[in-house]
């Protein structure tokens, strides 16, 4: 088993997974595995919004879109700790991609996982709840400013 630090938080990091560059300001860590063929993506950004309003916005930017096609809004006890579980569809002529996104709010971070890959498998329910379950946060990476943020040095 492998495991991922930044020196903010610690997760393991599934096996058959290369990291490839990040794309995005707040992207920790993009890992894929062109045999299943899987993304996943773990991000932590700043937030003065809670997981509630954070659901209301997800829900209301998806509705907009109609090749979106929402299966789950929901919470979820992951841990001891609530999430917000996203899970979607993306069917256009070209491509059917389903998301499944866990978003968790401490300390004013933000903490997103994304996996995507092309098919519904309640096989990899497990697989990707494991990897949410070994995250050990160390602090908080992000603290509000009233300027906006800035990265935690202590």
């Amino acid at each position: 088993m492998t495991f991922f630090t930044n020196g903010f938080v610690t997760l393991k990091t599934p096996e058959g997974f290369d990291a490839i560059p990040n794309k995005g300001d707040f992207v920790e860590l993009a890992l894929v595995n062109s045999s299943m063929p899987m993304n996943i993506k773990f991000s932590i950004s700043p937030t003065v919004m809670g997981l509630p309003d954070i659901k209301n916005l997800m829900e209301k930017q998806l509705k907009s879109n109609p090749e979106i096609d929402v299966q789950i809004s929901d919470f979820l006890a992951i841990n001891e700790d609530i999430y917000y579980m996203l899970v979607s569809s993306i069917n256009t002529d070209e491509i059917q991609i389903r998301r499944n996104e866990f978003m968790f709010v401490k300390d004013n971070n933000l903490y997103s996982y994304e996996f995507t890959y092309p098919y519904a498998d309640a096989e990899l329910d497990d697989f990707y709840l494991n990897i949410i379950r070994s995250m050990e946060i160390k602090k908080a990476k992000y603290i509000l400013t009233d300027d906006g943020y800035k990265i935690n040095e202590d």
